[in-house]
């Protein structure tokens, strides 16, 4: 019987066998490269799966699974068939070509430029891959380097329109209009059925004051890509800037139509109903923006403002007690309320709006002008003309340099800290003498010649490859965790960097370091992927008879950072006394305008540690934003006490050269 069972078993294992041997594996490869021309991506992955099966040291099935798996917006998985291409295939420069563009997608940028480094070596009159570089350089902010990308790409291929494309806009992001401008004009004559290109070229025309080159540019841009969304918008501004504010106004609807959750939008026509004095319809467009961004202050704002036009004075008065308890600080809405308060015979509470609006102001002003003078410029100003920018970001618009909330000072908050090794071979700047419990503890567990410290992302995001440091053997897994995280997060590896903060437990001792780390990791990303979706032509796998590097219309949306909220929050848990958490949560709430939320975090901030330098200056710029001068100048003084240099200069400018 035994030996019966045993030939049974060796004939079932034979017949599988033989089932495997005679798969036809150039057959499911066709038919998945069909599916793939075809854009049915999981159609082609069963296909290359059975491939695989039957033929695992092929790379052909990998690599085609790959791009499927891109395509499908896997990039984990893409990543894992790219590896496995490049592992069966060593010198196969399209494997690496995509895997680079995989981790450019993932945000690990230092392993984006080695995979293009080893694809250009391998194939180095292939113009794609030096434009598929020069992106992941404008991602890491290297515009000049970018530039000679493109340079070495148009020399290959002088007609590469998208080399030209992607020149025009480094050369924007260096300052150099001009050349920008010559860019654009040869992508468009290269190729004139690239929409973005005209569009590129139009929004700049717009700049430059040539409004009807701009409309020319960008009525062919929509002939070509009339479903865009973003070019019926920058078509709007540009018939503003012209003048023909009723064409702007269908352009606005044009958007909305396209794009329904689109918030500026809608807020810019509730502006341009208002000011032609249309306050139905403009009631009606404040309201969408409010249903879609429930915070927004200035909505709330100027909605009062057409009620009260409408006179419908309860709930002007609702809207400006809203505003006011998102926004304490703000003169202008007290102001209103107290005149809505009037007009609803509310005299207490008018006079009590009128005096919370005088404490404010001769709080904010060092001037010894009559209170009621300084009411009166206050009321001029906030009355019903008072024009707000929406703190919100239309993918594919503008171009800006610096982030809106600071637009108006020109001058920038500094940036996050994050965990850092200080080794022998680098100069970090710690913020200045700051030590505490966490950093003292985690120094204790670190071996000999490594040393960790708190360092500002910003020389950790210019010197992407400077951290050549190893990671001792033999230390605990959470440890090796954590300076690996360290590691890849000084390489602008964003993704990876998370992968192994992920990998501490929330009980571990090192847990908030991770924390510290991660969350900024996380508002790297974010806002990697945001200056992306605003200033950079994306670079994507393509297949069949396209061009292998195009412009990926991905309609995100503006910088989400509840991600690196959460992680933040869950490290001040484990360490509430944390100064260096609370700076942290502070620069996150700036980038969401969340104003007070900052100021009140950067106070705890400094709480428990009274000699943090770079807490005083942000606080300080965030109080100069709001208008509270002078408590921002005695915010700059301590700042410039505690050794930050850069705040003697916005005390010339914002101080009157006098220290409170």
């Amino acid at each position: 019987m035994t030996i019966r069972y045993r030939f049974i078993l060796f004939w079932l294992c034979f017949g599988a066998w033989s089932i495997q041997a005679q798969v036809n594996y150039r057959h499911f490869i066709t038919a998945g490269r069909i599916d793939l021309s075809e854009n049915r991506n999981t159609e082609a992955i069963r296909n290359f799966n059975i491939a695989i099966q039957a033929k695992p040291d092929q790379f052909e099935g990998w690599f085609y699974r790959g791009i499927a798996k891109f395509s499908l917006s896997d990039f984990s998985g893409s990543l894992s068939d790219f590896s496995e291409t490049i592992r069966l295939h060593p010198l196969y420069a399209r494997a690496y070509h995509y895997r680079g563009i995989v981790n450019d997608r993932l945000a690990n940028y230092y392993d984006a430029r080695a995979d293009f480094r080893k694809a250009i070596g391998i194939d180095p009159y292939n113009a794609d891959l030096f434009v598929a570089a020069g992106a992941t350089d404008m991602h890491l902010g290297h515009y000049r380097s970018a530039v000679e990308n493109y340079d070495l790409a148009l020399l290959i291929n002088p007609k590469f329109s998208a080399a030209w494309l992607n020149r025009g806009i480094a050369h924007i992001l260096l300052g150099d209009t001009l050349r920008a401008l010559n860019d654009f004009d040869l992508a468009v004559r290269h190729d004139h059925f690239d929409p973005e290109g005209w569009a590129r070229r139009g929004m700049l025309r717009a700049e430059t004051g040539d409004t009807d080159g701009a409309l020319s540019d960008l009525n062919e841009a929509i002939r070509l890509d009339s479903q865009n969304p973003a070019l019926f918008f920058q078509r709007a501004k540009v018939r503003l800037l012209a003048g023909d504010t009723l064409a702007a106004l269908n352009d606005f609807e044009e958007v909305n139509v396209r794009d329904t959750r689109n918030a500026l939008t809608y807020f810019n026509r509730a502006l341009i109903h208002s000011q032609l004095r249309q306050y139905p319809e403009a009631k009606a467009l404040y309201e969408e923006v409010i249903k879609i961004n429930p915070a927004n202050i200035y909505s709330y704002f100027n909605l009062g403002l057409v009620n009260y036009e409408l006179k419908n004075y309860n709930q002007s008065e609702e809207n400006f007690s809203r505003c006011i308890e998102l926004f304490p600080a703000f003169v202008g809405v007290y102001i209103n309320r107290s005149l809505v308060r009037k007009a609803l015979h509310d005299k207490n509470g008018a006079e009590a709006d009128y005096q919370a609006a005088m404490q404010l102001i001769q709080k904010l002003n060092q001037t010894d002008e009559a209170p009621e003078k300084l009411f009166s410029r206050y009321a001029d100003s906030a009355y019903f003309d008072r024009v707000m920018a929406l703190e919100a970001d239309f993918v594919s618009g503008e171009v800006t340099q610096q982030r809106p909330q600071f637009r108006n000072i020109e001058i920038e908050p500094f940036g996050p800290f994050i965990i850092g090794v200080q080794s022998p071979e680098t100069n970090d700047r710690p913020a200045n003498t700051y030590n505490e419990p966490l950093l003292e503890q985690l120094n204790h567990l670190m071996p000999k010649g490594l040393r960790l410290c708190y360092r500002m992302i910003g020389s950790a995001m210019t010197e992407v490859e400077t951290s050549q440091w190893q990671i001792p053997d033999h230390l605990p897994p959470s440890l090796t965790a954590l300076l690996a995280g360290i590691q890849e997060q000084s390489r602008m590896n964003h993704s990876r960097s998370i992968e192994y903060y992920q990998l501490i437990a929330d009980t571990d001792e090192i847990e908030p370091a991770a924390g510290i780390n991660e969350s900024v990791a996380l508002f790297q990303k974010e806002m990697a992927q945001s200056v992306e979706q605003q200033h950079i032509r994306n670079i994507t796998i393509h297949q069949g008879n396209n061009p292998a590097i195009q412009h990926d219309r991905n309609e995100n949306i503006r910088p989400e950072l509840s991600k690196a909220f959460e992680r933040i929050a869950s490290a001040k848990k484990h360490a509430p006394e944390n100064a260096m958490i609370w700076y942290n949560q502070a620069y996150l709430q700036l980038q969401q305008g969340d104003f007070q939320q900052a100021i009140d975090a950067l106070s705890n901030a400094l709480r428990f540690d009274p000699d943090f330098g770079e807490a005083y200056y942000n606080r300080a710029l965030t109080l100069l934003y709001v208008g509270e001068n002078k408590l921002a100048c005695t915010d700059l003084g301590k700042a410039g006490e505690k050794g930050i240099e850069e705040a003697y200069a916005v005390i010339r400018k914002f101080c009157q050269s006098k220290r409170p």
